[in-house]
């Protein structure tokens, strides 16, 4: 499992001084991202083997994601799957997470670690092996970087492909991908739309597989729990969601629904403290002005 992700925030105490805090993200992107990329995919379900956070030998290194090509013949017409070879490497980055050389030449490493427990070291041009590195943010800088010794190719919104390395390499930037195509990996994020959360339940709603049911399953949850001021308002604004989606979010929607109900109940007592208050006053000032007419009546100048 991934370390959690982190968030930083910064504070300015006075015009000199400024506190970092940095806390953790409790949302388990990495698992979502794998069912994102299943469903993405799951028109080539047969022709395709999915490993997740693949072990590379004894050491404490693992692959995000590994799709396997079972039959190489089989062409994938999937903009992001494409020029799958046989072995295909993904390495996710969460939203808010940088995507830098450091990055990029761990993922090669992770490929030529692959490739030495899975093939012949003397064969190093057969590789059949692809790298994929996932954001939502364009890695403007990164891709910069690349562009200087390398050919980058813009193969499509959100898709970049490098040539000129060992392996081929393909940067997805997520944020940049078409929300209608690719329903499932543009819905990991922090500011999904309502137009496109209603996009997503309908998707959700229309797959039959229990299999890639529990895959949506996952992609809700997380995209629930990183958009959850959405939808709580979805839910309180009663918007129509199918039947199977109120299953699928019956856990969200009864805890969204104690939360609200734990909220209004301490704004009713802090309300009704509010009123007792406001009577007590009301009883002292009447008791002070029955003081100072007692005061005034005897004489007593106040």
């Amino acid at each position: 499992m991934p370390a959690a992700d982190k968030i930083y925030l910064r504070s300015r105490v006075d015009n000199n001084t400024i506190i970092t805090l940095e806390i953790e993200d409790k949302i388990q992107w990495h698992p979502a991202f794998c069912s994102a990329m299943e469903l993405e995919l799951r028109e080539y379900k047969k022709y395709l083997r999915y490993e997740r956070e693949h072990n590379l030998g004894k050491m404490p290194l693992k692959i995000d994601f590994l799709v396997i090509r079972k039959n190489p013949g089989v062409t994938i017409k999937n903009d992001i799957g494409d020029f799958f070879l046989g072995n295909n490497i993904f390495e996710y980055k969460s939203p808010g997470d940088d995507l830098n050389t450091g990055t990029f030449y761990k993922a090669l490493s992770y490929a030529c670690l692959y490739k030495s427990e899975t093939g012949s070291v003397s064969d190093i041009l057969n590789t059949d092996i692809t790298v994929s590195l996932v954001r939502e943010q364009k890695p403007v800088i990164l891709l910069e970087q690349l562009a200087e010794k390398y050919e980058v190719i813009k193969k499509a919104d959100g898709i970049y492909r490098i040539s000129g390395l060992l392996f081929p390499i393909q940067i997805l930037a997520t944020g940049e991908l078409d929300p209608k195509t690719h329903v499932w990996v543009t819905s990991l994020t922090r500011t999904i739309d309502r137009i496109r959360t209603q996009r997503l339940l309908n998707s959700c709603s229309e797959l039959e597989d229990d299999e890639y049911r529990r895959n949506a399953d996952s992609v809700v949850n997380v995209t629930s729990e990183a958009n959850i001021e959405l939808f709580k308002r979805m839910i309180q604004e009663g918007d129509q969601m199918c039947e199977e989606l109120k299953e699928m979010l019956a856990p969200e929607i009864m805890e969204f629904k104690i939360r609200l109900a734990d909220k209004d109940a301490r704004l009713a007592d802090k309300d009704a403290k509010l009123a007792d208050n406001a009577v007590k006053l009301a009883d002292k000032d009447a008791e002070i002005a029955k003081l100072k007419k007692m005061l005034t009546d005897a004489g007593i100048k106040i």
